[in-house]
Formats: structure tokens, sequence, C-alpha cells
């Protein structure tokens, strides 16, 4: 079966190969080479970002990587490798469901202002406590520990707040701070979620694979190899990226922020809370009925 995945996946590849070499020079976007450098500069660190999370989500069948859509449930993707984690350490499913409820709640109540936070304090500093945040979350992995699991969960809601929200908005305003063609942003954008959200994620998913299958390194060994591709991307960040604050008459009290998130949810509350709960059942059900978990139910 796993062959059948490899023909599919190679044939769409084949595909996707031939439709870019196609393109003519009328298609292509001519830009500078200042810009082709500012490009590549963040799509390395952000297909660092998305390894961290894609490779802790590794831990599953290849068929079902490649089935699963990876987006931005990419960060979901970590359920079922986290899951089998939670296992090993003795934990039943009532537990386990309570720290996935921890971490998504987390990061419901945080995302309300890690984005205000960021443009008030800096979208760089914002970036860098993400990879502090998630370097902890990959720390506490190694404790059996309920209530040291629990704050790892915490971090790690609160980093996926960060990674969705401050990476983008300093990309926007470094493209316009920097003078660059408006049209030219929709290339970073695309080739950020071609290779960080696609090309990234089957990689890291086959690396993190490797580590527990091949190599036997045990179920903590993609948490640790996160954590270094998060230093890496940290260490880009500190020495090659510039700070950049969000407009400062658009800044509002905390309050007024609050009592227009809280309009904004209401607006579309029920369709968000259907689409939502229906996810976190899927990703909680399809991790407990994982192979690695029904091999440790026997």
């Amino acid at each position: 079966m796993e062959l059948f995945y490899f023909m599919v996946f190679g044939a769409l590849s084949a595909v996707v190969a031939a439709l870019e070499l196609s393109k003519n020079s009328k298609d292509r976007i001519n830009t500078s080479p200042a810009f082709n450098s500012f490009k590549n500069n963040y799509l390395v660190v952000y297909s660092l970002m998305m390894a961290y999370i894609i490779v802790i989500g590794a831990y599953i069948y290849l068929a079902h990587l490649i089935n699963v859509y990876v987006s931005i449930a990419g960060d979901w993707l970590q359920g079922p490798y986290v899951y089998y984690l939670y296992s090993t350490y003795g934990f039943g499913k009532g537990d386990i469901g309570q720290l996935f409820i921890a971490g998504f709640g987390s990061s419901m109540l945080f995302g309300t202002i890690v984005g205000s936070l960021a443009d008030k304090q800096g979208r760089k500093r914002a970036c860098i406590t993400y990879c502090i945040t998630y370097i902890l979350s990959c720390i506490t992995k190694h404790s059996p520990e309920y209530r040291i699991l629990m704050i790892g969960r915490v971090l790690g809601g609160i980093a996926t707040s960060l990674l969705f929200s401050a990476f983008e908005s300093w990309l926007v305003a470094e493209h316009n701070k920097r003078g660059f063609e408006q049209q030219w942003l929709s290339l970073t954008f695309s080739k950020a979620i071609f290779i960080g959200n696609g090309l990234i994620a089957i990689l890291s998913g086959l690396f993190g694979n490797l580590l527990v299958d091949s190599l036997s390194l045990g179920p903590v060994a993609p948490f640790d190899a996160a954590a270094c591709f998060l230093a890496i991307g940290m260490a880009i960040i500190f020495s090659s990226w510039t700070e950049n604050f969000g407009d400062p008459s658009e800044n509002k009290d905390l309050l007024t922020q609050f009592r227009g998130a809280a309009i904004a949810i209401a607006s579309g509350f029920v369709t968000c809370y259907q689409l939502s709960s229906v996810m976190q059942c899927f990703f909680l059900l399809f991790s407990s009925g994982s192979p690695q978990s029904n091999m440790l139910c026997r």
C-alpha cells in the first residue's frame, strides 16, 4: 500500500514540475535581487518553523501523511504523535483529552491579544518569543509528570497563536518598508505555502519517521529535532531580521480590542464553533485510533 502512495506522490510531483517548467517569460514576474534575497531569507525561516510542527506529528503511517491535507492543519498534525507520546507515559484517553483541550484553549485565549502585543512590542521580538516558547514546550515532553506536560501544552497554544500572526505581519510590514512592489508579496506567500506547508511537511514527516522507526531513538526524538530547527530559525531571525511595529495611530486600548473581537466572534460563532469542534474531535479520535495507539492497547 505504501508503494501506491509513493507512486501517486511521484506522479503528482511530476505534474507540478511540468506545469512550473512550462511557464514562459510572460508568466514569470521579474523581481530585483534585493527582493529575492529578502524572500529567500523569509522562506528559510518559515520552513524551519513549519518543519518543527510537522516533524513532531510525523510518526504515523506515510499513507496518512500524504493523504491528509497539510496546510494550516500542519499545526494540528502534531496531534497523532503527541497522543502516542502521552500514551507511552501511561495516561488514559480522558487525561490526554484534557491536555489537548488545554493546548487549544490556550491558543484561543492568547490568540486574542498576541497580535496586538506583537504590533506594540515588535514583530521580530514576537517571532523570537515564538521560538523560545515552543522550544520550552518541546523540553516539557521529556517529563512524564502531568503538570509539566500541561504547562507544555499551554506554551504550545501560545506559540501557535504567535506563529500564525507575528510572522506574516512582520513579512507584510517589512515588504512595504523596503519599498518592494505589492504584486511581489504574493510570490513570497505562494512560495511559503508550497515549500513550508507542502514540501517541508512531507520531508519532515519522513525525517520524523526515520528518527523513531529506523533509528529507534524513542518517541521524544522528533521533539528534540524540532527544538534544533527552532534554534536555527531563531538564530537567523536574530542576525538578519529588522524590527517593525504596527501603526501607532491604530493602537487601541485592550478593552476596545476585546469588544471588537467579541463582536467579530459572535458574528460567526456558530460556524466557527461547529468547525472547530468537528476538527478537534477528529484529531483526538484519529490519534487514539492510529497504529501506534492500537499497539499500546493490545
